[in-house]
């Protein structure tokens, strides 16, 4: 091995297979490290299973035992949408005859979160081509599948019901594999065909690797592993990662906490729908009175903030809640009322340049992707100003209407649509595309 070290200073870059032969053997002949140039999670064995949920658990214990905690905790609950429509009746036909003229969104099935690479596409073309292409769906799950999903008993009253944010469907002819990352919401994840395993790891493992923010959401990801072919020789701090891995099957739910990281594979012909809501809400107990489970309730018997219908060519994902842009307004309002008062000014109410001139000197909403102009055009356009004066009042924030809230987010927040659609519409034209 010392004749190794004394020439590897000579090796030229055609010899870089020289190079990867030393390196390989660390020092030692014969030693190449734990899943290197394998799936992620070759490199050891996983800790102990996830906790079996039991379906009957009530919100409030929920919370206690898997919210709570530090980190939160993941969880599966067996056979949970068992007796859903979904998971009866949810052949390639039955789609077809039934929501074929829904307009999805496609991605590649090797996900790249830093590259989108989304498209538009219909069910009915999607179900002739899957099997045989490189696609699969991922998109806001269209309104009239809800009634063929069942609601979980948790999500049914209480604080969690008060903040369901978006509903996913995702379709794939099998072999898939995303990126390790973890999102900004909870979520339950629901198989309705196929198999799928999970790869969970703990907040406190991050140190070990490199996570990256995704732009504009509040996602992290770990942009620099190749999640089907881990280089353990340039990620040495991958083979120190403690994980957790499961396999869920139809009917099956796996709840994934909020900022968990995660690594999900589908086998074969998968379905599954995502339930989000909101974390940053502390629960409330008392918000469980008077609360009746039905377990035959589906989600369309519930509210969620984005939707889509049969005709919308935009699709309302990731974008943030109505209660949290007013907040923010809210927010940005008590921050330049404070700073007139302490200069012995009078506070009155937002005109169109006291609104620029605020959201100019705020940080948050001074990156946003379009102009002020444009955002004081949603909230006078959609009814913000109660009294019709042209100008914004601190309680007429505050008594804004979700809608209002909704339009807002899509001014301050980039549409999610394919290519073709954004070049077709124009930057400049979407407000004029998007309809209430």
């Amino acid at each position: 091995m010392i004749w190794l070290l004394l020439m590897l200073p000579y090796l030229t870059d055609s010899s870089a297979w020289f190079k990867e032969l030393f390196l390989l053997s660390d020092g030692r002949c014969g030693t190449v490290p734990e899943g290197h140039l394998q799936p992620f999670g070759y490199h050891k064995q996983p800790g102990l299973p996830m906790a079996t949920i039991p379906n009957s658990i009530t919100a409030d214990e929920f919370n206690r035992k898997f919210i709570q905690p530090s980190g939160y905790l993941p969880g599966i609950f067996r056979g949970l949408q068992g007796n859903s429509e979904a998971v009866r009746n949810w052949s390639d036909g039955y789609l077809a005859d039934n929501f074929g003229h829904y307009k999805v969104l496609t991605e590649v099935k090797h996900e790249l979160r830093q590259k989108y690479g989304k498209s538009l596409n219909t069910i009915s073309k999607f179900l002739q081509e899957y099997r045989t292409t490189n696609q699969y769906i991922v998109t806001v799950l269209p309104d009239d599948m809800r009634r063929d999903v069942l609601m979980p008993p948790i999500l049914q009253c209480g604080t969690f019901s008060h903040n369901l944010l978006e509903l996913n469907f995702w379709m794939a002819s099998g072999n898939t594999a995303s990126q390790v990352h973890y999102d900004a919401d909870h979520n339950i994840h629901c198989l309705i065909a196929g198999k799928k395993s999970f790869f969970m790891i703990h907040p406190d493992q991050y140190h070990k690797m490199n996570m990256q923010r995704l732009q504009n959401t509040g996602s992290d990801y770990c942009p620099t592993i190749n999640q089907n072919k881990v280089d353990m020789l340039k990620e040495q701090s991958i083979g120190d990662v403690d994980y957790q891995w499961d396999v869920i099957h139809p009917g099956d739910c796996i709840f994934i906490p909020s900022q968990y990281a995660h690594q999900v594979r589908s086998y074969g012909r998968s379905i599954s729908v995502t339930i989000l809501w909101d974390p940053t809400l502390p629960f409330d107990p008392e918000s469980m009175k008077d609360c009746h489970v039905n377990n035959t309730s589906t989600i369309a018997d519930h509210n969620v903030v984005w939707n889509h219908k049969a005709d919308d060519i935009f699709f309302d994902v990731g974008y943030a809640t109505p209660y949290i842009m007013r907040d923010e307004l809210l927010n940005i309002w008590s921050g330049w009322e404070d700073l007139v008062k302490s200069k012995g000014g009078f506070v009155k109410n937002w005109t169109y340049d006291e609104f620029s001139k605020v959201l100019f000197q705020s940080v948050k909403w001074n990156l946003v992707q379009c102009s002020y102009s444009r955002i004081w055009a949603a909230l006078i356009a959609y009814g913000i100003d109660a009294d019709k004066d042209l100008s914004i009042s601190k309680s007429e924030i505050a008594q804004s209407s979700d809608d209002i809230m909704k339009a807002v987010s899509h001014f301050v927040d980039a549409p999610n649509l394919d290519d073709e659609m954004y070049n077709f519409a124009g930057k400049s034209s979407i407000i004029f595309l998007r309809r209430w």
